[in-house]
């Protein structure tokens, strides 16, 4: 019998980069990836070296844009799974100038993927989301799958609006479907993502792996940080595509809360001697007195010392995610950053 066929879109990104090399390496399916644009070698030579010729020659690699819904339908044809991670990049602090413009694109090109695998009949569909989607606007503590971001509160950032809109698109449509043309949709909702990186696409988290090894962080205050590792991440679009006890659910990816400090921490024990990485913590009176003139000096002692708990049992108990902790995580970003050059190897 024939491999079932899995599209993957935005394999060159950092988080499609893993999915994509999961599906290969688990053998089990034909994987066609899309990218923007195949000539471009600053894409594709990163994907095959990361990969290796063995994976990357099974690999079928097409065209396809999220402002072109022709080939996004040209891409599905003949699939019968979807892992959908291509996005937009940018800055997810802030609401952007062009906010519209970026909200029409993301849900736009999230509706063409869902359009495409109705009228080709795919089997599944898995979203890549965000705990964006989860807790934005709101003021709790513990997280779970039941909440969503409050679009409707004042000072959303776009990104966290564009991954709740795309994700809502995404759940909205199938809902809407008769019967007999419904397909199976999961969403992964993973939380700030780090660990190694295979191509040098530039992602907020890389870049932040990148300022953490070169000492571009003097002073870590008291933040924590929700985090989970690149390749539980792409273990868990796997897993959802395999298991049909996944269908119909969204999944958390939350592996522990870290503080700052604890992260650089661990990239400084191995790298420390090599790169000025340095775990220094920043002082709370410093953001007590900047708070009275500096916003960002505000809005950290505000969140001083503060822990927001995502609840990833979930992807335990459904996809069998056992998370990897952070001190590796960091020090295997760390090794990466320097074998793809997106750090100087010193």
């Amino acid at each position: 019998m024939s491999k079932p066929k899995v599209l993957i879109t935005g394999i060159s990104g950092y988080i499609g980069s893993h999915v994509c090399k999961t599906f290969l390496e688990h053998g089990g399916f034909t994987v066609r990836g899309t990218v923007r644009n195949k000539s471009n070698p600053k894409k594709i030579e990163p994907l095959q070296k990361g990969f290796g010729d063995e994976l990357f020659n099974k690999l079928d690699i097409v065209e396809a844009d999220l402002t072109n819904a022709e080939s996004i339908d040209k891409a599905v044809e003949g699939c019968q799974y979807i892992v959908h991670t291509a996005a937009p990049v940018f800055d997810f602090t802030k609401v952007l100038d062009n906010e519209d413009e970026i909200l029409k694109l993301n849900e736009e090109g999230t509706l063409a993927v869902m359009r495409a695998a109705q009228k080709h009949k795919c089997k599944k569909v898995i979203i890549t989301s965000s705990i964006a989607a989860i807790v934005g606007g709101n003021n709790k503590t513990t997280y779970t799958e039941n909440d969503w971001s409050n679009l409707e509160v004042e000072g959303v950032s776009t990104y966290f609006k564009a991954k709740t809109m795309g994700e809502k698109a995404a759940w909205d449509f199938v809902d809407a479907l008769p019967e007999n043309e419904k397909f199976a949709v999961a969403t992964i909702n993973p939380s700030i993502v780090l660990g190694p990186n295979i191509t040098t696409a530039f992602s907020e988290s890389i870049d932040f792996g990148k300022q953490m090894l070169m000492g571009e962080i003097p002073m870590c205050p008291k933040r924590d940080i929700a985090f989970v590792d690149v390749r539980d991440v792409s273990k868990a679009h796997l897993e959802a595509v395999l298991r049909d006890d996944a269908n119909g659910k969204r999944f958390i990816l939350c592996a522990e809360n870290v503080m700052l400090f604890d992260l650089v921490k661990a990239m400084e024990k191995k790298f420390g001697d090599k790169y000025p990485v340095k775990a220094k913590e920043m002082p709370w009176i410093m953001p007590f007195i900047m708070r009275l003139w500096d916003k960002q000096m505000a809005e950290l002692y505000e969140g001083w010392g503060k822990v927001t708990v995502f609840n990833g049992s979930r992807a335990t108990e459904f996809l069998g995610i056992e998370y990897i902790g952070y001190e590796k995580s960091m020090q295997d970003m760390g090794e990466a950053l320097v074998e793809t050059g997106y750090v100087e190897k010193k």
